[in-house]
């Protein structure tokens, strides 16, 4: 990609092994790139706080609100169809059902036509308290799963996978395990908000909360549509693919919250709602009770959420080779790297894409592929 590209042994590298940045190494390796994948986290850390995307549900429930999201989703949508057909314990298509007690909560959404058999519940089909329904099917991921599977994958393909820790976007450039790059997509998540080069002061968690159940009888997708009493709850369940009978009940959105414990006030109300909406949880056709239900793990992850909406777009910049022009930049590189004489690179932004990420992973991709098509034709020409 650029001088010397036949002696380097890698054209990009990807900070972050969350669903974006797997996502965006598969699309770009499909392009013929040697890419590697670096983060502090690995798709095999299922247990790690440290990212969010293992602790995902993940439902296809689109809210894009613009032309260029609705892309991202739609592609995504399809892509998952097929991904049902040939992996069904990753993907599963399956019904889905939202209720609520006030008219007006919810909107015909842009995806009516998208998903299979949308349709208001008749009033029969809506059960109490709730007055009004829409049911239709999409599609579930078994989300630990799913990365694994994107690394595996990957990893046939020949692209490597680091555990590092990088500090400051310069140093991703050239990383001793990696050597020289012209090109990095920064999927660092609520990481860019510290990453030196980038610290986008925009990028703020919102905190999730889930609890992990085994529930082999419920097979459907649940959400209500109406405001919680309690302010950042929401309730929803989603099941997973997969033998092991896992639905994931949920949950909350608490913008700004740091925290990784888990809040038992939150997790009695996850409980307590979920079993109102599906008593079939308890595992004896809705004739037990709430101490039925098998609770395999209690969850938290922080969504990576950025102010003003995702960040996806390519940056020129200059990574200095000589010496640094004050020695605060030689400490804390500047924003945009110049530091003395240097060459040329690019960073591809892809990050503070909030709970949307599942959904839109493989639109995103895409995407991103267009963006690194687009930078690489500057640059060729460029250099005519």
């Amino acid at each position: 990609m650029g001088k010397n590209t036949q002696k380097r042994r890698h054209d990009a590298v990807v900070l972050g092994c969350g669903v974006l940045g797997l996502s965006i190494a598969h699309e770009l390796t499909r392009k013929g790139l040697k890419v590697v994948v670096v983060g502090k986290d690995l798709p095999e850390d299922i247990h790690s706080t440290g990212f969010a995307s293992p602790w995902a549900g993940a439902n296809w429930h689109s809210f894009a609100s613009n032309p260029k999201e609705r892309r991202r989703d739609e592609i995504t949508f399809k892509e998952f169809a097929r991904l049902a057909k040939e992996i069904p314990e990753l993907c599963e298509r399956r019904p889905y059902r939202y209720y609520w007690k006030e008219k007006g909560k919810w909107q015909v959404p842009w995806y009516r036509d998208l998903v299979f058999g949308y349709r208001d519940l008749l009033p029969e089909e809506v059960p109490k308290p709730f007055s009004y329904g829409v049911t239709y099917e999409a599609y579930t991921l078994n989300t630990p799963l799913y990365l694994q599977h994107l690394a595996r994958t990957l990893r046939q393909n020949g692209v490597t996978i680091l555990r590092d820790r990088v500090s400051s976007l310069d140093e991703a450039y050239n990383l001793p395990s990696v050597g020289p790059v012209d090109l990095v997509i920064n999927a660092t998540g609520l990481g860019a908000r510290a990453l030196l080069g980038v610290e986008d002061p925009r990028v703020f968690p919102a905190k999730g909360q889930t609890i992990l159940v085994e529930a082999p009888d419920v097979k459907t997708c649940y959400g209500v549509e109406d405001t919680h009493k309690v302010e950042g709850q929401r309730v929803y369940i989603i099941p997973r693919p997969g033998k092991a009978n896992h639905v994931i009940l949920g949950g909350c959105y608490l913008p700004n919250d740091w925290s990784t414990n888990v809040n038992k006030e939150v997790a009695k109300h996850i409980l307590r709602d979920c079993y109102e909406l599906c008593p079939a949880l308890d595992g004896k056709g809705g004739k037990g009770s709430i101490g039925d239900i098998k609770i395999v793990a209690r969850n938290v992850g922080l969504r990576p959420v950025r102010e003003g909406g995702f960040r996806l777009e390519m940056e020129d910049r200059i990574i200095g080779q000589g010496k640094a022009e004050k020695e605060e930049d030689a400490i804390f590189p500047s924003a945009r790297g110049k530091r003395g004489d240097g060459r040329k690179v690019a960073v591809l932004h892809a990050y503070g894409i909030g709970p949307a990420g599942y959904q839109s992973s493989l639109g995103v991709a895409k995407e991103a592929g267009e963006l690194m098509d687009e930078w690489l034709k500057t640059r060729n020409k460029a250099k005519l």
